[in-house]
């Protein structure tokens, strides 16, 4: 769901950013601090729009973040909300709050939802 955006050269030589061209996030937070990410399509009136297409979306990048914060060991879970076009991280206190908004911000610039 990614296309190929542009490539920049660096120490490390060429990397290639991509950028998602269906989906774009925006972050809020619940009433209990923890964040959120509301999923639209960039298209509103494309394919990708439909509720189908949004929820396998937003399912399959719930299921990678719930892989990618079992990596950093966190204590939070990731609960998709198809139905309102959103993903939950559920943080279980506030010293992770800090933690989950930097989990956050890597996963939209990681699937280039910015």
């Amino acid at each position: 769901m990614a296309t190929k955006d542009k490539s920049t050269k660096g120490e490390n030589g060429t990397t290639t950013r991509f950028q998602n061209r269906l989906y774009r996030a925006e972050v809020g937070q619940t009433t209990a601090g923890s964040p959120i990410l509301k999923l639209k399509a960039t298209n509103p009136k494309g394919p990708f729009a439909q509720h189908r297409q949004l929820a396998a979306f937003i399912y399959e990048l719930a299921a990678d973040m719930e892989r990618w914060s079992g990596d950093l060991r966190a204590r939070w879970v990731i609960s998709p909300d198809a139905m309102n076009g959103l993903v939950v991280v559920e943080i279980t206190g506030d010293h992770e709050k800090a933690l989950a908004d930097e989990f956050v911000a890597s996963v939209i610039a990681g699937n280039g939802l910015g």
